[in-house]
């Protein structure tokens, strides 16, 4: 009789054991799908967004072909319409389109305006090709297991704000993301955590509103969740949508 020893099938267990969890556990790809599917996004349907924030009316068209942003304000009585697509930026007031005197001033606008609707219309925006994503240990907050995805960006993806680093928290049973941050080096850098309540959905689209914290000490965006947990973060802002509404 061959006699094996014991520790060999200890090993062999580890083996298979470890083997099945690096099979069964999901990409950060998977998980970003997963996430962009329960929020209400199809791959190559077009949709029509428009929300008001802060006193400015937004619409996003979004399809294959192209996404076109536009952000309408008013000021000094006059209309303001800033109008961006993955590569051009245009201005009108009343209207007329308008030449910028700084292409600064045109790069400002159409960030600001692009940043709005990048973080209303999560995770939609999250995916692109140009983006690198990276999946972090799992981790619980409060009473919720989430997978953990880093997102950066490579130079040619990036534009100016290449260097900054996104982590969405997406709970490991609803698929939300419940919880993101983010690092950023323009104007002084910083970080910032947000918390998502008011969960609503529109026309088979979810939206959530954003308790919007930072922190005074020097904290890495991935491990703001640890910052969050033991009371580290203060409140700055509130991110709140109104009016939303969505066509298809």
């Amino acid at each position: 009789m061959i006699r094996v020893n014991p520790s060999v099938f200890i090993v062999l267990t580890w083996v298979m054991v470890s083997s099945s969890c690096a099979v069964n556990e999901p990409t950060a790809q998977q998980i970003l799908d997963s996430a962009i599917q329960k929020h209400g996004y199809k791959s190559g349907e077009p949709l029509e967004i428009q929300f008001d924030f802060r006193g400015n009316h937004y619409n996003a068209r979004i399809s294959d072909k192209g996404d076109v942003y536009k952000r309408t304000s008013y000021k000094d009585g006059n209309e303001l319409e800033d109008i961006v697509t993955s590569n051009t930026f245009i201005r009108r007031v009343n209207q007329k389109e308008v030449r910028m005197e700084e292409d600064s001033i045109s790069s400002i606008l159409a960030g600001d305006t692009r940043s709005v609707v990048y973080f209303a219309l999560l995770p939609y925006a999250a995916n692109r090709e140009v983006i690198n994503k990276h999946l972090m240990p799992s981790i619980k907050i409060k009473e919720d297991t989430y997978y953990k995805v880093e997102v950066t960006y490579g130079k040619n993806g990036g534009g100016k704000n290449f260097e900054n680093i996104f982590v969405y928290w997406i709970n490991q049973k609803t698929h939300t993301i419940d919880y993101l941050a983010y690092s950023y080096y323009i104007n002084g850098g910083g970080v910032r955590f947000r918390e998502a309540y008011n969960q609503r959905e529109v026309n088979g689209v979810l939206f959530q509103d954003y308790i919007n914290y930072t922190i005074d000490s020097d904290f890495p965006a991935h491990e703001l969740d640890y910052a969050f947990q033991t009371d580290q973060l203060r409140e700055i802002s509130r991110i709140d949508l109104e009016n939303v509404q969505v066509t298809r």
